[in-house]
């Protein structure tokens, strides 16, 4: 009996030694397989990230050029606003300095009556 449970017990130990073998080899591969994914799920980041990137980027510059756009609309707006205003202030001045020079050569060829 003795030597029957010898090989018994070498039989479970060596089934035992075989599991844990075999434990070892699958918790290695899945250690693999997590590392694989975890790489894969920083790179799919990665892109995702970077495509939010240009998202803004594009958005910003179109926002600053529309800014840029109508920030120069308002410009020349001014300047044409500007440009009449100058050109009514003339017409009036010259109107008034016409009708300032009749009234001082009237009054000179009154004096000299």
């Amino acid at each position: 009996m003795k030597e029957g449970g010898i090989l018994e017990e070498q039989d479970i130990l060596e089934t035992l030694i075989n599991l844990d073998s075999r434990a070892i080899e699958i918790n290695e591969k899945r250690k693999k397989q997590l590392a694989e994914l975890t790489k894969r799920y920083k790179e799919e980041e990665a892109k995702i990230i970077n495509h939010y990137k240009r998202i803004i980027e594009e958005e910003t510059r179109a926002a600053v050029q529309k800014i840029h756009q109508e920030a120069q609309q308002e410009v020349n707006q001014l300047k044409l606003n500007n440009k009449e205003l100058l050109e009514d202030m003339t017409q009036k001045f010259e109107t008034h300095l016409v009708d300032i020079t009749e009234e001082i050569v009237k009054k000179i060829l009154e004096s000299n009556r």
